[in-house]
């Protein structure tokens, strides 16, 4: 496979994952923390020639960067996501139809209601006295709980109480207010209310792992609620001037794997699928989901993640068929025997673990699936980018992952026309036969493709 030649990238690492200052503005409102940058987008629409003629495609769209950049460059789009949390965030970021007079009316209400009734159960105002901004001990629930399903989805020690009451409080007086507004309306206020929770209500960070930090015993919910709608309103009303009539984008909660409900005639895609590693997707964005009201139970949970691509261990199940889409592709098998192998001769015999292999197989098969569901979407000729990782999550094997999905891509008729280093993460360190160790490498790539 030749490299490609349409990546001018000078930086590397983490600042050319980066998202420029200029790029923030709608892009912002709520992020991935895992996401590839706008810039990337708008450097493949240059390499391919997209044109306001063309529909550009987003399989995997998450939270809707290569949505929200075709839509500024007033290119048709349409996306999809299996996890309804990523889908609703994308739904919002693309929609721009929206009145901002009317928005700013309800929460104007919002605000008002939300304090009164924080008041009304004994939390003050923290936007009128920090000083309030400390321990005072647990409070009666007053109504304002997760329920005893919720609770259990929850990862302990995520959300203290106070931030949970206050977060509960203002989704309520949300719900209440735009009630007979169209959902897209009330979609709007929950994106908010989920910024707050993942930027600063929350006990949780990434780096670029999720994990839990020290324990607020308060925080001003209402008026990083109020800052951040604010800023939302303010970019949708400039962005609605400078592009009155703003091409059409599409979202769909649907899994990529089946994608006979997508529209037709697709000339470009550019996406970044799950990468085969042991990254939880449903944890990442779990309190959020949570409080929005798009997961209540395990049950909801666990059809969630039977819709997601397979790439980890979390979302494995007894009846995945995938791995047998990739039976015949040896290098495939090669690397899930290595992975197999290394976890017999460094004994570990967890659940987990005995499971590493089959991640690996059944990520490449669900691929495969995806591919050949893509294929009768697509215009003839159509180019295609995939933004991927080479992983080292199982015990240290090495996984291609770019020149491994090439071959599955050969496989469904595609043409594997390029692959672009993106970056390189720099400093994990291996053992060879000597016990000495190294440090190695790991690429993300844009795979080129192109349809026949």
């Amino acid at each position: 496979m030749e490299q490609a030649t349409s990546s001018p990238n000078k930086l590397r690492n983490g600042a050319i994952n980066a998202v420029q200052k200029e790029d923030l503005p709608i892009h912002n409102w709520y992020r991935f923390v895992l996401s590839y940058p706008p810039h990337l987008v708008r450097q493949y629409m240059s390499a391919f020639g997209v044109t306001q003629k063309h529909l550009l495609f987003d399989p995997f769209c998450g939270t809707g960067t290569t949505l929200v950049e075709a839509k500024k460059h007033g290119i048709p789009s349409a996306g999809c996501d299996a996890h309804p949390f990523a889908a609703l965030v994308s739904r919002v970021k693309t929609n721009w139809e929206l009145d901002p007079k009317l928005l700013r009316h309800h929460l104007s209400r919002i605000l008002r209601r939300g304090e009164t009734l924080m008041l009304k159960h004994g939390l003050a105002s923290l936007s009128l006295d920090a000083k309030l901004f400390q321990e005072l001990g647990n409070l009666d629930r007053n109504g304002y709980a997760l329920t005893e399903d919720e609770e259990k989805l929850l990862p302990t020690g995520f959300l203290s109480h106070r931030p949970l009451q206050r977060l509960l409080m203002l989704r309520d007086e949300i719900m209440a207010e735009v009630e007979r507004r169209p959902c897209d309306y009330r979609e709007f206020f929950l994106l908010s209310l989920s910024s707050v929770v993942a930027n600063g209500a929350g006990n949780f960070a990434f780096g670029p792992e999720i994990y839990r930090t020290k324990a607020k015993p308060d925080y001003d919910v209402l008026g990083h609620f109020a800052r951040h709608t604010h800023q939302m309103l303010t970019e949708l009303t400039k962005i609605r001037i400078s592009i009155p009539r703003p091409a059409k984008s599409e979202v769909f909660c649907t899994d990529a794997r089946e994608l006979a409900d997508m529209p037709d005639d697709i000339s470009t895609v550019i996406t970044s699928p799950p990468y085969p590693n042991e990254k939880d997707y449903t944890r990442t964005t779990r309190v959020e989901s949570i409080l929005v009201g798009l997961l209540r139970d395990r049950q909801s949970l666990r059809q969630v993640k039977e819709s997601l691509l397979r790439s980890n261990t979390r979302n494995i199940f007894f009846d995945d068929r995938d791995a047998d889409e990739v039976k015949e592709f040896r290098s495939i098998q090669k690397v899930c025997q290595q992975i197999e192998h290394r976890r017999i001769e460094l004994n570990k015999d967890s659940g987990f673990e005995r499971l590493y292999h089959k991640v690996v197989s059944h990520y490449f098969g669900g691929m495969r699936r995806h591919l050949r569901a893509l294929r009768p979407k697509l215009r003839k000729g159509a180019r295609l980018a995939y933004v991927v990782g080479d992983q080292l999550s199982f015990l240290m094997v090495p996984v291609a992952t770019a020149r491994l999905l090439a071959e599955v891509a050969k496989a469904e008729g595609y043409k594997a026309i390029g692959c672009d280093l993106w970056r390189e993460r720099i400093g994990t360190k291996v053992r060879n036969s000597k016990t000495n160790e190294k440090t190695v490498r790991v690429r993300e790539e844009v795979l080129l493709l192109e349809s026949p």
